[in-house]
């Protein structure tokens, strides 16, 4: 008999909802804690076809994938999948090459002294300023959650960033990467999309509002509005963002990864106020639901997980949340999508799952059921 596996260095409610799930669906996962992915050796996967990758480290995610492609295993994401996902000069490089649309965007590698630094500064700010103009947005190439993220207005503060980040570091280890600022309507889009043996499917989709702004920043780390969308409503939409999944999941049997993109209105004169307005009044319910969560965090999400459920049908309910949604709705139908990130690890048991009515460890557990029938004798 074969079994599936849960790679894992933090267990989140992210993975406490798949367990769940699987559980409750006959799926039992062999968990395997992966603090150095290094030391994974076939011994730990004996009976194991396939794996899910939900390690949190980009790297050790990446030895992950990469040790358990070595054994002939199965991994959702594959390494190529991992290694697209985790650097954003190469996801936007690889959708551009094909035709999606992306922002613009400017990279180069740090310079190799100190000696060398006034010229790459000076090198970097004239491009940026013929290619990007300003507003530009300085992005770390391997971070996540929104850490890092700079919007930039003028060149005094574009040659203050590039000081303080001419060094290799943790979330930015190659070089200095920027990407035209792209006027939100105020939010922007959080897609979750899946390949398996017969097909590439969209699976749901949130907004991501911002609270005010003057925060263009929409990750719900930092406080961003989850709300549920219909994806399907927008066809234009769901062609581009199908295209972009199957380029970065094309060779693998199968795959689900989140895609985050940027509504761009053009020609058209809109006041945003309506929007804020609305979202201002949503913060106030949706933040005692991110209290609870937050003042439970460390106790069993099982325990917690039906009344977290409750709250977030309520915040649905409220008029100020309907009325958001359909502004966001308008909104889209005369927008055009670029597509900025794709993600292989995303957050969902809290905002996605909840805001949508669609939970991504279901279609984790298919994903497992399917690859799991593929090792079964005929």
């Amino acid at each position: 008999m074969g079994y599936a596996a849960l790679l894992y260095d933090r267990l989140t409610i992210d993975e406490a909802e798949l367990l769940l799930t699987a559980n409750r669906r006959g799926l039992t996962f062999k968990k395997i804690f992966t603090k150095d992915p290094s030391m994974l050796s076939e011994m730990d996967l004996i009976d194991v076809y396939v794996a899910i990758n939900r390690c949190e480290s980009k790297n050790r995610a990446l030895e992950a994938a990469r040790r358990i492609t070595s054994f002939n295993k199965t991994i959702i994401n594959s390494y190529r999948v991992e290694e697209l996902c985790s650097n954003k000069i190469k996801t936007v490089e690889t959708l551009d090459k094909f035709g999606i649309k992306v922002p613009k965007g400017l990279f180069k590698p740090f310079p190799r002294d100190l000696h060398g630094l006034s010229n790459w500064i000076d090198e970097i700010v004239e491009e940026a300023e013929v290619k990007l103009k300003y507003p530009v947005v300085f992005k770390p190439t391997h971070g996540s959650w929104g850490r890092g993220i700079i919007k930039i207005d003028c060149r005094e503060r574009l040659i203050e960033v590039l000081r303080e980040n001419s060094k290799p570091s943790e979330i930015n280890p190659e070089g200095v990467f920027l990407q035209e600022y792209v006027e939100k309507p105020g939010f922007d889009l959080r897609i979750i999309a899946y390949k398996d043996k017969w097909r590439t499917g969209i699976l749901c989709c949130i907004a991501r509002v911002s609270r005010r702004p003057e925060e263009f920043r929409t990750n719900t780390h930092l406080g961003g509005l989850p709300v549920g969308v219909e994806l399907e409503n927008y066809p234009e939409h769901v062609n581009e963002v199908l295209k972009a999944a199957e380029i970065i999941m094309q060779e693998e049997e199968y795959g689900i990864i989140a895609l985050d993109a940027m509504p761009q209105i053009e020609n058209i004169d809109v006041d945003y106020s309506i929007l804020y307005k609305l979202a201002g009044e949503c913060v106030k319910i949706y933040d005692k639901i991110r209290e609870f969560v937050d003042e439970n965090k460390f106790k069993r999400y099982g325990e917690w997980k039906n009344e977290m459920e409750l709250m977030f049908q309520k915040f649905k309910m409220d008029d100020s949340y309907i009325k958001l949604k359909k502004v966001i709705s308008s909104l889209l139908e005369s927008s055009g999508l670029k597509i900025h990130e794709a993600n292989s690890r995303f957050d969902y048991a809290m905002n996605t799952r909840n805001a949508t009515g669609v939970n991504p460890a279901e279609k984790y557990v298919d994903l497992c059921l399917e690859a799991l029938k593929d090792h079964q004798p005929s």
